[in-house]
Order: structure tokens, then C-alpha cells, then sequence
């Protein structure tokens, strides 16, 4: 039965008053809030709001997801499903909010408006009536908060609605994510509905993003007033002068004329939505082409919904922005205002493309924004550095990464300039806190490589990441060649990470007698990206020789992590479906090591290299001790 969301009449209103069960199933359930003054408020949807509406009550869609702009009615459309859904399908309820604050604010500013001022709403209501519970005929409302993993426990819930989601944790309490733990409580319902809504947040880490991805994505197709093309209005399709602000304008896709302020109010109210993802349905693949009235996209060949889920049930999600909206204070020439100034202040633009825009957003720089792992595979270079390495080698220099059952090691040729060119990479296996595990990676680290003179050189200096379970232990391992092997740990907090400095502290583990140090990973991984995008050989440059070692698998894992999230958010992560990275650290620690030497490193020449291995010694697994000495006030990157 269609919808028709205006006033509750006065006849049901009646009805309601003089009977124990449950009304009929009405198709008429706005709610309205009393005043004093006689003209009560009435909630009008507007136009792209109606399908949001409909979706409640459509048997094909299951779940909702608003990816949206602010103050586009969210909050009034919560309150309007749930009180339709009290007075006609009632059920189980749960609205979930960010914090106890927000479940708190909600709870009185929005949904208790609902209870004390809608007549059908308070006239089913029973039993339990605080503040974020209520019961009603055939069901409940509970509004509790993402941040507690207690709000999601023996619920058992029929309409789930989730707020501003976006701003959700990723792990509460260490049980999960919070939207699966809701979503879960709906599990032993057949008929559910699950309603996401949000402003989006930092590109990469964003969660209504993510969901919308995964939905059959529907935008707001409007008609020309010139020639009838529907299209969405698009911030690419937005123009204006910046000195005349008036003049901003949408282009038309179809005939290129602009579509003004002016033209607004009937084009949208002529809108519709649109699912736009392809999909297969009677087994053939199609790009949507015909739509219901709600915006779900029908197979050309059957007639029925044909985006659907495992359990045959549409996911729909739907985008809007501001540029759709009605409120004086989001006309065109004032959305071209802010877009101005975001423009000329770039902090700024992160706030206007969530809360204006509706979309995922990042400041992150493009030089910090890793290349494909196979554009750097292709510019491998034929050298042999197992036969002898690249002759402008100033020294040697090793990272060690130790994992739970193997040490993973690699060795890297350092040039002038800070120019690097990549040796072997491999790794021992066996339990790094075995003495012969110990001492295989020694006489890894200690073994000779060849000049293209004919000398000989080994490693300078090896960087040890000893982080993990094993951590003292290794710290013990490091003290026997304290000056040779440094030992280290990362650090990422967002108290730390923005500092210029790579080395963050210097401490001595009493028991282990170990000096350590907890390096700033966040300004190396930048500069080991920077580095990485490098496009020609010179100052910096990464080279790497074409062999099997440096193969496809080895080029995935050094680029496995990526920039995410923006501002005081921004953080490296692994990809997605990314298991191993350990190539990418082992470059990090280098780039640590190289930057904490290079005081020493660039006072030698390539004649006469650092940790030449002198022929004439008796015992060849000596190596020399090197005369820079290891304290930490040189290791100051202000210095120098």
C-alpha cells in the first residue's frame, strides 16, 4: 500500500483512544509538534526524503545507508519512521548514537518529542517510560551509545537505526566493530531493517563511505529546465565567479546551459532517485536502466528488483548534499562562498566536502600517496649486487625485522646523496630467541660483498626492530653487538607522529643492559613513500635490481601500506586483503639508520667505503668497529 506521510487524522486519532489493540495498519503517519500557537507544525518531506520514507515500508529493502551532507533531515526522518513504524508495524526499536551524550540529547531533543507531542505515538505506549527506553504495543525503543559494547548485549531488535557512524569507533571494548555488534541483534529477524546514516570523514578510514560502497548506490537525478536531461548535480558541473558570487550555476550534462538558483525548487521537486551500480539478474550483467518509484533498479529482463543481496533483499544507499537543499543558507551563491574560501584555505576544505559536499575527504599529500606496486616493478635496473655491488657504495647497511618464527632481513647499498640501491633481502628461519637462530643471522649480517675493485666490504651498520613478544629477549640479543646492530621500536601516536624528528627517545632497558630507541614511523614512512615516487635516478632514488628475489610478490609487500584518514587522523595502514609489509618496515628502519649516520656517511668517498674488510685479517668474521661513536645527542635531527 503507497504512503501518504501527512497529519494523523482525527479519526484514527479517535480510534486509537478507544481501543486496547493495535490500529489497523494506516497509510497515513506523520506526527506533528504542539505549540501554543493553534497552527501546529506539520512535517512536510521534502522531495528526495520521500523515497527514504518508502523504504521503511518496502518488502524488497532491508537495509538503508544515508550517505549525506548536514542538515539534509536525517534526524526528522528517524522520527518519522519510528513513530509510523509504532503505529502500524510495530516491533523491537533501537537507535544507536556515537556517545551516552548524543544517545542522551537524542533522547530528549528529538525522539521524546515524539512520545510527548505525536497523540498516536503516546496512545500505545505502556509499562516502562524513561528517558531512553520506552515500551509500546508490540515492542520497544531502546536508544544506547556506540562507544559501549554492554548496549549490544541480549537485545534482540527488528529496526536498527545508527547515527553519524562515521564517527564510530573501529574496536569497542575490544569485542568489535560497533556496527556489526548492532547490526548482529537483528539477526533472528526476518523481515529487519537496518538504517545507516552519517556525514562522511577522512577518505580511506571512512564508515559510511564503506557502507554506502557496498549498497546499489542511488543519487538524486534532476531535469534540465532547458531540455529535460536528468542528471545529478555534481560539484565537477558547479561554476561561478569568484567576484561575483550570483552568478553561480550548475552546467547541464545534456545542452550545457546553467541551471541557477532560481530553477531549484522545481527541478528537485520533479527529481528522482536513481540506483546506479550494475548488477546481474537473469543472467545477464546490466547497467541500471529502469527504476522504481524509490530508486531500485529493475532487471530490463524480469521486471523485479535486480541489485540484491545473498537472501534476495536490496541494500540501498543513498547520497545528498547540500546543492539539493532548500534552506537560504544553502544556495548556490552561498555554496560557492564557502567553496571560495575552502579554496584559498585549504583546512577548511576538509569540512566543506563532508558537511557541505557529503563525501570522504583527505589532505594527504599526493607525494606521501604510494605508486601502483607494478610501476615500480617495471623501472628494476640490471645490476648484480651478490656479484659486487654498484660502484658509488659509500658503506653497507642492514634492517632486521623479527617476526614470531623467522628474522627477515635486508641489505642496502648507500650512495651520495642519500641515493640507495637495494641488495638482498631474505630471511632466517626459526625461533629468534634460539641461540642458533641468533647466530645464523650473524653470520648472515657478517657476511663479505664485492666491490666492482675487487675488495671487499661488509655490513656497517644493521637497524633491529625488536618490538613484539619477544622483546627483551632481543634486546639481550642487540646488547652483544650494542655499536653494530641498533636496536629500535616504532612509535605512531598522534602525539608524536607530526614531530620533525625521526629519532623521538633514547632509553636503556636495566635488565637487558640495551640502549633503544623509539623512532617517529609515521615521518619515515612519508619519506620511504617520497622516495618510493621518486620518478628518475639522483638524490634519494631507490634502486632495485631485476632478479628473482625482487619479484612482483616482493614490489606488493613494499608498497602494502597506504596514507589514510586526514589532519590529526591522517595514519599509514595496511591495504586492504594486504597480509605481509615486512619489505616496506625493513625500508623504513634504513631510512632511520641512514638519516641517524649521515654525518659519518657523507664524509667518505666511494674509494675508500666504510667497513672495508682488511684481506689480511686471520679470522674473517671480524668486523670493524667503527670509529663514529653512538650517542644519542648526535642522533638530534635539529642538528644537522
Amino acid at each position: 500500500m503507497a504512503m501518504n506521510f501527512n497529519l494523523l487524522s482525527k479519526t484514527l486519532s479517535s480510534a486509537m483512544r478507544n481501543t486496547m489493540v493495535p490500529p489497523r495498519k494506516t497509510e497515513i503517519i506523520a506526527w506533528t509538534t504542539k505549540h501554543e500557537n493553534p497552527l501546529a507544525q506539520i512535517y512536510s518531506p521534502k522531495p528526495f526524503q520521500k523515497a527514504w520514507l518508502k523504504a521503511i515500508d518496502d518488502p524488497y529493502i532491508e537495509k538503508i545507508v544515508l550517505c549525506k551532507s548536514a542538515r539534509v533531515g536525517y534526524a526528522i526522518f528517524m522520527n518519522t519512521a519510528m513513530a509510523w513504524l509504532i503505529t502500524n508495524d510495530p516491533g523491537n526499536i533501537m537507535i544507536v548514537q556515537n556517545t551516552e551524550g548524543d544517545a542522551e540529547k537524542f533522547a530528549v531533543r528529538e525522539a521524546g518529542k515524539v512520545f510527548a507531542h505525536c497523540l498516536p505515538v503516546m496512545e500505545r505506549m505502556q509499562g516502562k517510560n524513561t528517558t531512553k527506553e520506552k515500551s509500546f504495543y508490540g515492542g520497544e525503543l531502546c536508544i544506547v551509545w556506540a562507544t559501549s559494547a554492554s548496549s549490544f548485549r541480549m537485545l534482540t531488535i527488528k529496526y536498527l537505526f545508527m547515527d553519524e557512524v562515521s564517527g564510530w569507533l573501529d574496536n569497542v571494548e575490544k569485542e568489535g566493530d560497533p556496527v556489526e555488534l548492532a547490526v548482529t541483534r537483528t539477526e533472528t529477524e526476518s523481515k529487519r531493517k537496518i538504517v545507516l546514516g552519517s556525514t562522511p570523514k577522512e577518505a580511506g578510514t571512512c564508515k559510511i563511505s564503506r557502507e554506502f560502497r557496498l549498497t546499489d548506490q542511488r543519487y538524486f537525478y534532476v531535469p534540465c529546465p532547458h531540455c529535460g536531461h536528468k542528471h545529478r548535480l555534481k560539484l565537477a558541473n558547479f561554476r561561478y565567479d569568484p567576484e561575483e558570487l550570483s552568478t553561480a550555476h550548475f552546467v547541464c550534462e545534456g545542452c550545457g546551459e546553467g541551471i541557477y538558483e532560481h530553477h531549484k525548487r522545481n527541478i528537485v521537486q520533479a527529481g528522482e532517485w536513481r540506483a546506479t551500480r550494475e548488477f546481474t539478474c537473469c543472467n545477464t550483467h546490466q547497467e541500471p536502466s529502469q527504476w522504481d518509484e524509490s530508486g531500485t533498479a529493475l532487471c530490463c529482463k524480469c521486471g523485479k528488483p535486480g541489485d540484491t543481496n545473498e537472501r534476495g533483499k536490496v541494500e540501498a544507499g543513498f547520497h545528498i548534499w547540500s546543492a539539493y537543499n532548500d534552506n537560504l543558507n544553502t544556495s548556490l551563491p552561498s555554496l560557492a562562498n564557502e567553496y571560495e574560501k575552502a579554496k584559498q584555505e585549504p583546512q577548511k576544505m576538509q569540512t566543506f566536502m563532508n558537511t557541505k559536499v557529503g563525501v570522504e575527504y583527505s589532505d594527504t599529500s599526493s607525494s606521501h600517496k604510494l605508486k601502483n606496486f607494478e610501476l615500480i616493478y617495471t623501472r628494476r635496473e640490471h645490476y648484480a649486487p651478490l656479484d659486487y655491488l654498484p660502484e658509488e657504495t659509500l658503506c653497507l647497511l642492514g634492517s632486521v625485522d623479527t617476526q614470531t618464527y623467522r628474522f627477515e632481513y635486508h641489505f642496502w647499498a648507500i650512495g651520495p646523496k642519500g641515493e640507495i640501491w637495494a641488495v638482498d633481502y631474505g630471511c632466517v628461519q626459526g625461533d629468534p630467541e634460539d641461540d642458533l637462530t641468533q647466530k645464523s643471522l650473524i653470520d648472515v649480517l657478517s657476511r663479505p660483498f664485492l666491490l666492482k675493485d675487487g675488495r671487499q666490504i661488509s655490513c656497517y651498520a644493521v637497524v633491529m626492530d625488536c618490538n613484539g613478544h619477544a622483546w627483551k629477549a632481543m634486546l639481550e640479543f642487540c646488547a652483544q653487538y650494542e655499536g653494530w646492530i641498533y636496536a629500535i621500536r616504532g612509535e605512531a601516536n598522534v602525539q608524536t607522529k607530526f614531530k620533525p624528528e625521526l629519532t623521538l627517545t633514547y632509553k636503556v632497558h636495566q635488565e637487558a643492559r640495551c640502549g633503544y630507541r623509539s623512532l617517529n614511523v609515521h615521518q619515515l614512512k612519508n619519506r620511504a613513500a617520497e622516495r618510493l615516487n621518486l620518478a628518475k635516478p639522483g638524490k634519494n632514488y631507490i634502486h632495485f635490481p631485476v632478479n628473482d628475489t625482487f619479484d612482483l610478490n616482493y614490489f606488493q609487500m613494499l608498497t602494502a601500506e597506504e596514507l589514510v584518514g586526514s589532519g590529526k587522523n591522517v595514519t599509514w595502514k595496511k591495504k586492504k586483503g594486504q597480509r605481509r609489509n615486512e619489505p616496506w618496515d625493513l625500508l623504513v628502519y634504513v631510512l632511520w639508520l641512514y638519516d641517524f649516520l649521515r654525518v659519518v656517511i657523507k664524509e667518505v668517498s666511494n674509494t675508500s667505503p666504510l667497513g672495508l674488510i682488511d684481506s689480511r685479517a686471520n679470522d674473517s668474521n671480524q668486523y670493524d668497529e667503527p670509529d663514529y661513536f653512538d650517542g644519542y645527542e648526535v642522533s638530534d635531527y635539529e642538528d644537522y
